[in-house]
């Protein structure tokens, strides 16, 4: 018998250096082909974006303004009013010397400090306090004298110091120190002139002549 010997197949390898080159042409392709894809997509998304066609804005038309527009306040809307103050008249108080020169004998009217004349159509209403703290010495109380108020018009031919337009009478003349704040009012007659100034005097009750 013949001794069986091995078969011997020739096995046909491909040339290494050929596929290293066709290897090296798919990696090239894949790279472009990645970056046309990455460039074709929406970063956002992740989805290729399409082109979109711009649609070209039409010009808006401006509305002109109406004739009728106001430009005064709209309505509704509150206006604040400034109220005005009644005419202040200057006030004074009678010196000793025009006290004295008057007849009155009573204690000095230094202890009054008046701090407003107002004019209210036809009534003038004097207000004040005391001086020295508002303590009045006994001594007015003697006397009884009373807060007397008077007006006078401005100075004229033959009044120096203005004519006297009235005075208070006793029953609206407040008692010296009987309360603080102290007020006293008059009426006048607009028939006599317009008052210029005020006066208030410290007046005992039983001296009627109440003249300053």
């Amino acid at each position: 018998m013949r001794e069986a010997l091995p078969m011997t197949i020739a096995l046909r390898l491909p040339n290494i250096a050929s596929m290293r080159s066709i290897n090296f042409a798919a990696i090239a392709a894949a790279a472009v082909i990645g970056t046309i894809l990455v460039a074709g997509c929406d970063p956002a998304s992740g989805h290729a974006s399409l082109p979109v066609a711009s649609t070209p804005s039409l010009p808006v038309a401006s509305t002109p303004a109406s004739d009728s527009a106001t430009t005064g306040p709209a309505a509704g809307t509150s206006r604040t009013v400034t109220a005005t103050s009644e005419p202040q008249i200057p006030i004074s108080v009678e010196s000793d010397s025009q006290m004295k020169a008057a007849g009155n004998d009573g204690p000095s009217s230094s202890i009054l400090l008046p701090t407003s004349c107002q004019l209210t159509g036809t009534t003038i209403t004097a207000q004040g306090m005391y001086t020295n703290g508002g303590f009045v010495p006994n001594v007015y109380n003697r006397y009884g004298d009373i807060i007397v108020l008077y007006v006078f018009a401005s100075p004229s031919p033959g009044y120096a110091a203005g004519m006297q337009l009235g005075a208070s009478d006793v029953s609206e003349s407040p008692v010296l120190g009987s309360r603080a704040p102290w007020h006293v009012s008059l009426s006048i007659s607009p028939s006599l002139g317009a008052p210029a100034r005020c006066v208030v005097a410290a007046h005992p009750t039983h001296d009627g002549q109440f003249a300053p």
